[in-house]
C-alpha cells in the first residue's frame, strides 16, 4: 500500500548510497506572447532551478508561426518560437512534448516546436515524427548513473501516429513495456505523464492505478501534470508518485479559480537504487504582468497543509474512491450537458434537478454507459466520432490534419 508524506513538503525516503542526480520537473508553460530579450518570469526560481543537474519543464503549446490549426475541442494553443528561449534562459534543460497542446498548430507546428527547442538548447522528449520517435526514451548521463526519461500524454488531440507526429501515448499495456525496457538499458527511469481532469485536484482512481502499475514496472519515480491545479502526491514503494505540479505559468485573460494560480516545482534526489529524497517547493503565478514567485513562509506553509491534507485521502483503502464520487456529482452538470448535447437552458434546467427527458430518456443510459465503459465500445465508438468530426486521429498516417481554431 501507498505511503502518503506528512512532512509539510519533504520527504527522505532514504539515505544515499554513493554519487547522487538532482532533478527538477516543473509543470505546465504556455506564455502566448514573450518579450523578446526580457528575463524570463520565474526570476525567483531560477536559484532553485539550476541548483539541478537536470531541469525539466512541460511546454504546453505548440512553437510555431504556422497559422494551421487542428480541428479539436477546446482552445488552440501556440506560442512564438522564443518561448523555448525563455525557458532555458530560465534554467530548464529539458522540454517535455507530450501533451494534449502540442499538435495544435498541426504537424508542421509540432516539427517548428522541436525545431525551435533544439536551436534553443533544450532537448526534448515525448514527441516525434512518428509514433516510435515520441515513444523513444531520452537517455541521460547523470552522476547517478544513466537516466531514461519516459514522457506520455493522455489520448485528446495529439497523439503521433505510426507514420505521422505527435505526442507518446499513455498506453496502460505499452507504457508498462517501454519502461520494462528502459530498467533493462539505464540505471534510473523517470516518468512523467500528462493526464488528470482539466481544475480536479484529486487524481482519478484509475490514474493513480496505472502510476502505481509503473512504479510497480520498475520506474523510480512518476510526475504528473495537466490538471492545472496541484495535486497530491505520494510514497509508493519508495517512490515518488506526484498527481499534479500545476501550473508553472499559463497566463489567461478569464479569471481562474485559485488553484490555477499555484503550482509547485518537484524537486528529487536519486542514487544508482533510486529515489533517496522529494521535495515540493510551492509558488504563485501572477498573469499581469506574467510573473512566478516563490510564496512566503507563511503562505508555503499554509499551501503545503493542504497538500498533505489531500495526500493523506489516498494512503488510506476507499477514501479516494469516495473523494472521486464526491467529485463528480459536482461535474455532473458539466458532464451530462456533453454527452447529452444539452443547451445552455437545459444545462441550467439540469442544475435545478429537472431531467430533460425530452432529449434522453433515463432508461437509455445504460447503453450510453455501455458505450463508454467497455474498452472495445469505447474504441469503435472514437474511430467513428474521429471520422464524423474529421478529426483525422484515426488511420491518420498519410492524412494531414487542418481545419481553424476553435474555442
Amino acid at each position: 500500500m501507498a505511503k502518503a508524506d506528512g512532512g509539510q513538503g519533504t520527504s527522505q525516503i532514504r539515505g544515499p548510497e554513493g554519487p547522487v542526480v538532482r532533478l527538477l520537473v516543473a509543470g505546465d508553460l504556455f506564455v502566448p506572447r514573450p518579450v523578446p530579450g526580457a528575463p524570463p518570469p520565474w526570476q525567483d526560481l531560477i536559484p532553485l532551478i539550476e541548483a539541478h543537474d537536470i531541469a525539466v519543464v512541460n511546454v504546453e503549446c505548440a512553437l510555431s508561426a504556422s497559422l494551421q490549426r487542428i480541428v479539436k475541442e477546446g482552445p488552440a494553443m501556440v506560442a512564438p518560437a522564443s518561448l523555448a528561449h525563455v525557458a532555458r534562459a530560465g534554467g530548464f534543460t529539458v522540454a517535455s512534448l507530450a501533451n494534449n497542446h502540442v499538435l495544435d498548430a498541426g504537424f508542421e507546428g509540432l516539427l517548428d516546436t522541436m525545431n525551435a527547442c533544439e536551436g534553443a538548447g533544450l532537448t526534448t522528449v515525448g514527441a516525434g515524427a512518428t509514433l516510435e520517435e515520441a515513444r523513444r526514451p531520452l537517455i541521460l548521463e547523470s552522476p547517478a548513473g544513466t537516466l531514461a526519461i519516459l514522457a506520455r500524454a493522455e489520448r485528446e488531440f495529439s497523439i503521433a501516429g505510426r507514420r505521422s507526429p505527435g505526442a507518446a501515448p499513455l498506453d496502460p499495456w505499452e507504457t508498462v513495456s517501454a519502461v520494462i525496457r528502459a530498467r533493462r538499458e539505464a540505471d534510473l527511469v523517470v516518468v512523467l505523464v500528462h493526464g488528470g481532469n482539466e481544475m480536479v485536484p484529486l487524481p482519478r482512481p484509475g490514474l493513480v492505478a496505472a502510476c502505481r502499475a509503473i512504479v510497480d514496472a520498475g520506474a523510480d519515480t512518476v510526475v504528473c501534470h495537466h490538471s492545472h491545479v496541484p495535486g497530491p502526491w505520494e510514497v509508493y514503494r519508495g517512490a515518488p508518485v506526484v498527481y499534479g505540479t500545476g501550473n508553472l505559468l499559463f497566463p489567461v485573460e478569464t479569471p481562474q479559480s485559485r488553484g490555477w494560480y499555484e503550482g509547485y516545482l518537484v524537486s528529487l534526489e536519486l542514487d544508482g537504487r533510486g529515489a533517496v529524497a522529494v521535495r515540493v517547493l510551492p509558488y504563485v503565478q501572477d498573469v499581469s504582468p506574467p510573473e512566478v514567485r516563490l510564496l512566503t513562509p507563511e503562505d508555503a506553509s499554509g499551501f503545503l497543509a493542504r497538500i498533505d491534507a489531500s495526500s493523506s485521502v489516498l494512503a488510506e483503502d476507499g477514501r479516494l474512491e469516495q473523494a472521486w464520487i464526491a467529485q463528480c456529482r459536482e461535474l455532473r452538470p458539466h458532464l451530462l450537458s456533453m454527452l447529452l448535447d444539452l443547451s445552455r437552458f437545459e444545462r441550467g434546467l439540469l442544475r435545478l434537478g429537472i431531467w430533460p427527458s425530452w432529449r434522453h430518456r433515463r432508461r437509455s443510459l445504460p447503453a450510453l454507459y455501455d458505450l463508454i465503459a467497455c474498452e472495445s465500445h469505447r474504441e469503435a465508438a472514437e474511430a467513428v466520432l474521429a471520422q464524423e468530426s474529421r478529426l483525422g486521429l484515426v488511420g491518420r498516417d498519410s492524412a494531414t490534419t487542418r481545419g481553424k481554431r476553435t474555442s
